[in-house]
């Protein structure tokens, strides 16, 4: 804006605010509609523009009239319209700090609360709370201790739009991502919610329960009524979202109340039948023809089915409930078919999975009947006439009653396929216990309370110790930002899982700028499934391990094409879903981006939990593994689960470090067994040195030893060193040997159209090391080959990529240059050819020619890069030799022997460039200047 047009501008706007001041509703209608109209979509800055850097001062009026005329309905979606125009504007909190030091929270409460209330009123509010809840943490705090949570579950149970139920649904899902402090209360209210009469509602509602179970540690006792009462629901949406809620628990502590509840619905009571016979859904019913309570039977058989098939325990403990009997009857109501079906489904899996269940359901049905059962058992309820229905009613199979036949029930469980294929009996595995079952129960064997945490007390101070230490010392890393910041769950999650990917074998000041360039030019996973391959390995290119870039790019192409853009929420479809994702990078990204309470174990995690428990065994076991994923798991913050983790990578990364742990700015100093015996031996040297000590000392009797040690899985195998101190822990395997290998590599270069050098690169192939990098013309060289032999297979391999034949004589061996990889010690022995005009076609796939600047921006490995500056420095010296006439020793005076100055300059150049000469190459140079 000039500064001619600023005065008029600042006027309009005090115009504008004058006549709104003075207006009547009418007025303020008018103006409303208009700014609506108007202002729909622009951002803070357009909107600052517009009100001459006062927006605030409209936003403030808007919001003291919607405060003061909600009640009476005066233009309220108007108004809600027009704040949310500002909120949904704002690039950061002003706006929105403004439009809630206002009140605006308590009055959208109200709103929604409000008998009078129109319903596309309550949508708008809604809406606005929506925006305000997606800000971040401290806005959802703020809009659950404004007794929130209680106002949107009524207004999602009693609303009559879709559009209001899905916008409260989103809401309360947007309340329980990232808010452990109101979790528990989110949760009590979606279980209170499942008792209203909308179909659509319960969905929604079992749904997100779904979501926040997940984060919960347990489960409340009070889900497992409503739950079970969902299965009576004629809607089969809500009925498929309860049975997978039910799955969802067979691990939490309520799974003994709802497998008793389930089993107890297959035998619904007579007076149950009887007072179902008019319900508020009687249309429904008469559609249908079925009651509820055979609806629910039908859906609880299902449920024992799928919760047997998937866990042999459950199949017990259902066995141990009377499931057979209860099932048996469900399969003679003749009255309901889907009952029939499903009971006979699950009747099918006991009876071909225990043998004991088998022989009880044969009597009661008798051999012919059974053998029907057996091969038709979705159809067998239509050979069924009505006496053996009611056999089948009556029945009072008890398989608890045969003592002798249980004795074998648990260790003799057979193993089958659905259609009858070939039974197992576990008893003949337990005679004969191979070495593998033997290690994996010394794997699971529990370690020695030594080495773990048996005290609740010391984890819940370790966790508050640790993160005071870290909301005071953590780094501010460009990822860490975005997962606190990143309202949207989709982006949050991308952006985490790019970091834990690059951060895998690289250290985090390396990552910092490959990671701000890769979410600038990819922010999110969409944009990341639209590159290509050669786009990703060009950004990754100098990173290192570059099969991550290309497993990041697979993934984000499946989670656009197969999960329809979304990330997984949950650590198990992490792992299962993103290719690359393992234990800990799932882990990792469900604490830190979803809130999951798991732990996650790197390598810094691995060594602080290794010092804090003295474990010194070798930590790539299976057994120390399992027992450090325990450990973490144990003491992971249920609040803040992603900071704790970081906190932990913290500490091992910048205080507990490999070789040089700073023990005295160690926040839980207090809780490591490692330092504590440190402590100890230095005090016991101190009083031997001082003379302090009498006689012969025991082998520290005062300091916390593991009772077991001898046999410990835990315990180091080699004694402690005193000179090691903490660093005896952990203990890790001898590192294998690098493999050492020499390539044979050629920079071919031919002059360009505009006169500037160009190079020749081939593509390497898909799978493997450097997979899809550029590289200079190589072979690897073979120990039995000559020299000679080798440099003429690299000159057929270059001739056959231009069409051309090229001989040996025209390669120039420049020097070495050593590369590493993690299992590779890689020498690329380095030659150059120039080409004539004529030779420089190319005639093979996966080939091309680039310039120098083209090459700098391609994606290429390190290794090219330094065989490049090796090939510069030589480069260099020859125009300084050609410059001069003469050549130039290491201390800038010219030498006037020629031979002598040549074979100086040379050997000093290797050694500055980090380049080995080959024996022949010097003695070559040598002869030709003599």
């Amino acid at each position: 804006m000039s500064n001619q047009e600023e005065p008029a501008n600042i006027g309009r706007v005090l115009s504008f605010l004058r006549e709104w001041d003075r207006g009547d509703r009418t007025v303020r209608g008018r103006m409303l509609n208009t700014f609506v109209g108007q202002s729909s979509g622009k951002t803070c800055y357009e909107l600052e523009t517009e009100f001459a850097q006062v927006s605030s001062l409209f936003l403030a009026r808007l919001t003291t009239w919607m405060r003061l005329t909600y009640m009476f309905g005066t233009f309220l979606g108007l108004q809600l319209r027009a704040i949310r125009i500002f909120l949904s504007a704002s690039g950061h909190d002003q706006y929105l700090m403004e439009f809630l030091e206002d009140g605006g929270v308590l009055t959208l409460l109200d709103i929604l609360s409000h008998a009078e209330s129109k319903e596309e009123d309550k949508a708008e509010a809604v809406h606005l709370l929506l925006t305000v809840s997606n800000a971040g943490r401290k806005y959802k705090e703020m809009i659950c201790e404004s007794h929130g949570v209680k106002v949107i579950a009524e207004c999602l149970a009693k609303s009559n739009t879709e559009e209001t139920q899905d916008t409260a649904w989103a809401l309360l899902e947007s309340l329980s991502h990232w808010n452990p402090k109101y979790l528990n209360l989110i949760y009590k209210s979606l279980i209170a919610l499942m008792a209203c009469s909308s179909p659509k509602a319960q969905q929604m509602v079992l749904h997100t329960l779904r979501i926040v179970q997940s984060k919960m540690k347990t489960a409340h006792h009070s889900i497992v009524e409503p739950l079970l009462n969902m299965l009576r629901s004629l809607h089969l949406e809500v009925q498929d979202e309860a049975i997978h809620l039910i799955l969802d628990l067979k691990g939490s502590d309520v799974r003994p109340v709802l497998l008793s509840g389930l089993v107890a619905l297959l035998r619904p009571a007579r007076e149950d039948v009887k007072s179902q016979q008019i319900t508020e859904e009687a249309e429904m019913m008469m559609m249908i023809g079925s009651l509820p309570v055979f609806v629910q039977q039908a859906a609880a058989a299902k449920t024992i089915r799928l919760l047997a098939e998937e866990d042999q325990e459950i199949s017990h403990d259902l066995l141990s409930l009377g499931v057979i009997q209860c099932l048996l009857c469900a399969l003679g109501n003749r009255e309901h078919t889907d009952a029939q079906i499903q009971a006979s489904l699950a009747l099918q899996h006991f009876v071909l999975s225990f043998p004991v269940v088998e022989d009880h359901v044969q009597r009661v049905m008798g051999r012919s009947l059974f053998t029907a059962f057996v091969n038709h058992g979705e159809t067998f309820h239509m050979n069924l006439d009505e006496t053996q229905a009611e056999n089948l009613l009556t029945n009072k199979v008890n398989i608890y009653e045969a003592r002798p036949m249980m004795s074998g029930l648990r260790s003799g469980m057979r193993q089958s396929k659905r259609g009858g294929g070939e039974m197992i009996e576990s008893a003949k595995t337990k005679r004969k216990r191979t070495k593998t079952a033997v290690k994996e129960e010394e794997t699971t064997a529990s370690p020695s309370s030594y080495h773990t945490f048996t005290d609740p007390a010391d984890v819940v101070l370790l966790r508050s110790e640790l993160l005071k230490w870290y909301d005071r010392e953590q780094r501010e890393l460009p990822w860490r930002t975005l997962a606190v910041t990143e309202p949207d769950l989709n982006i949050r999650t991308y952006a985490v899982w790019v970091s834990e990917i690059m951060l895998q074998q690289t250290q985090v000041a390396t990552v910092i700028d490959y990671y701000n360039k890769w979410m600038k030019r990819w922010p999110t996973v969409q944009d990341l499934s639209a590159a290509t391959l050669e786009e990703v390995n060009q950004m990754w290119a100098g990173l290192g391990y570059y099969s991550r870039g290309r497993r990041l790019h697979e993934g984000s192409q499946k989670v656009v094409t197969e999960l329809k853009g979304q990330m997984p929420q949950t650590v198990d479809s992490l792992l299962k879903q993103l290719p690359g994702v393992g234990r800990y990078t799932a882990a990792a990204i469900g604490s830190i981006a979803l809130g999951q309470v798991t732990g996650a174990v790197d390598g810094n995690v691995i060594r602080v939990l290794c010092r804090l428990r003295a474990i010194g065994a070798d930590s790539t076991s299976p057994a120390v593994t399992e027992a450090l994923w325990d450990l973490a798991n144990t003491v992971v913050d249920p609040d803040r689960p992603g900071d704790f983790n970081q906190a932990m990578m913290e500490l091992g990364a910048r205080v507990c470090t490999p070789k040089g742990a700073v023990c005295s700015q160690c926040p839980v100093q207090s809780h490591c067994h490692s330092y504590r015996k440190v402590h100890v031996k230095q005090e016991q040297n101190s009083k031997k040195l001082l003379g302090k000590l009498e006689g012969k000392t025991s082998s520290l009797s005062d300091i916390e030893e593991c009772v077991i040690s001898g046999t410990c899985r835990l315990c180091p195998s080699e004694p402690w060193d005193n000179a090691l101190g903490v660093h005896n822990f952990p203990r890790k395997p001898a590192k294998k040997a690098a493999r050492v290998e020499r390539t044979l590599t050629c920079l071919v270069i031919r002059r360009g159209d505009v006169g500037e050098d160009e190079y020749l690169l081939t593509q390497r192939p898909d799978k493997g090391l450097l997979a899809g990098l550029w590289e200079f013309p190589s072979l690897l060289l073979e120990e039995e080959s000559s020299e000679m032999k080798q440099r003429k297979a690299l000159c057929a391999e270059i001739s056959r990529m231009l069409g051309t034949s090229l001989t040996e004589s025209l390669l120039q061996h420049i020097g070495d240059v050593v590369h590493n990889f993690s299992h590779i010690h890689q020498t690329y022995v380095v030659h150059i050819v120039r080409l004539k005009d004529l030779d420089t076609q190319t005639h093979t796939e996966n080939t091309q020619w680039l310039s120098r600047d083209a090459l700098q921006e391609a994606a290429v490995s390190t290794g090219v890069k330094k065989i490049v500056k090796l090939y510069d420095s030589v480069d260099g010296q020859k125009e300084q030799t050609s410059k001069n006439g003469k050549k130039q020793n290491a201390t800038g005076v010219k030498n006037n022997k020629k031979p002598q100055a040549s074979k100086k300059t040379k050997l000093d150049a290797a050694s500055s460039g980090g380049r080995q000469l080959s024996l022949s190459c010097f003695f070559k140079a040598v002869k030709e200047e003599s």
